[in-house]
């Protein structure tokens, strides 16, 4: 018995040996080679999430960006399209500055109205950090390629309608009435290029008198009308036409709005807008203008003269007619910060040319 209970120790003994851990000196070991596995993996992880983040933010910039420029080009293209360039369009003295607020002239008679407007230095910015930042604005006007469809289907195409010569009635108000008979495709509120042999003139619709006159009294929500015999809608003379125009603005509000204003052409409402505001883009910090000129120069102000400053004795409105590039630059600062503390910034520039306005400089 005695021999039985000292081999079955002597087993025990051996599958104790069997049984025994790791030293301390390799679990330390292994837990270092942990952590620096786990250290390398957590910073590849974290440098990725990191780029993600200033991916998507910059991304979601360009983006919001690319569509304003997107707008703003499709506009400049248009600029001028069924609009007289040689046949010059007046309208009393300061409506126009005073609409867009931009500088008054330095006269007293009546201005011209070119298919661009600029605008230099007219927008205080408080949204940029950097004290005093002013933004341009920019006009265009053009032809409403949905007034008066004649034809059918694909086929069917804007036209002007044809008018007798204005007319002033007691109160008044200048109607004018469509040599068709009809003012159907006619509607209150709406601007209107007048066009005759003696040159060219805006108006707004004020009222549509029975199914054949179109009128245009004092008191209009953009303030341009001037009726009666000496205003500028009488002067002009047939043959002569009325089309619809757009009139668009887009400028920065000082909260960093990118803002595209279109004026008037709105649904019949009570009271009647002068405009309505479409936001583009948020966050803007600048937005700069210039003008690529027929003879190659590039300017901040076309219309301001030598002097570069607009509302003084050497403006020349003409030369507005004579831009062929329009460059805008746009910079964008982000609600968000990146891993420095620093918000998302993105700056984009793009140049378009403004084909409806020719590029024969004679």
């Amino acid at each position: 018995m005695k021999k039985v209970s000292d081999e079955h120790n002597s087993n025990f003994q051996k599958n104790r040996s069997y049984e025994a851990g790791f030293t301390l000196l390799e679990l330390l070991v292994s837990l270092t080679i942990f952590l620096i596995v786990t250290s390398a993996i957590w910073g590849v992880l974290r440098t990725a999430q990191v780029s993600r983040s200033v991916v998507n933010n910059q991304v979601e910039l360009a983006k919001s960006v690319r569509l304003g420029l997107n707008l703003i080009g499709r506009d400049t293209y248009n600029a001028g399209f069924g609009y007289p360039l040689k046949n010059t369009v007046v309208l009393p003295d300061n409506r126009i500055s005073t609409l867009l607020g931009i500088p008054n002239d330095f006269d007293t008679t009546r201005d011209t109205v070119p298919p661009i407007i600029s605008g230099n230095n007219i927008t205080l910015n408080t949204y940029n950090t950097a004290p005093n930042v002013m933004t341009d604005q920019v006009t265009f006007l053009f032809y409403d390629t949905t007034f008066n469809m004649v034809g059918v289907g694909a086929n069917a195409v804007s036209m002007p309608l044809n008018i007798n010569a204005a007319t002033t009635t007691g109160t008044n108000i200048d109607e004018i009435v469509p040599i068709s008979g009809s003012n159907s495709s006619c509607r209150v509120n709406d601007l209107y290029l007048i066009t005759g042999n003696t040159g060219s003139t805006l108006g707004l619709a004020t009222a549509l008198s029975g199914t054949n006159k179109v009128q245009f009294s004092n008191g209009d929500v953009l303030g341009i009308n001037l009726p009666g015999p000496t205003g500028t809608i009488r002067q002009i003379t047939t043959p002569a036409s009325l089309q619809r125009v757009i009139m668009v603005t887009y400028f920065v509000t000082p909260d960093g709005t990118l803002t595209r204003r279109v004026y008037a052409n709105t649904p019949p409402v009570t009271p009647a807008v002068p405009f309505v505001d479409q936001p583009l883009v948020y966050g803007v910090e600048n937005f700069q203008i210039q003008y690529v000129m027929d003879n190659g120069t590039l300017l901040d102000d076309p219309s301001a003269g030598p002097d570069g400053i607009a509302g003084t004795a050497d403006d020349v409105t003409a030369n507005l007619a004579a831009v062929r590039q329009v460059r805008y630059t746009i910079s964008v600062r982000s609600q968000e910060l990146n891993s420095g503390g620093q918000p998302y910034r993105e700056t984009m520039t793009s140049t378009f040319s403004t084909r409806n306005l020719g590029y024969d400089a004679n």
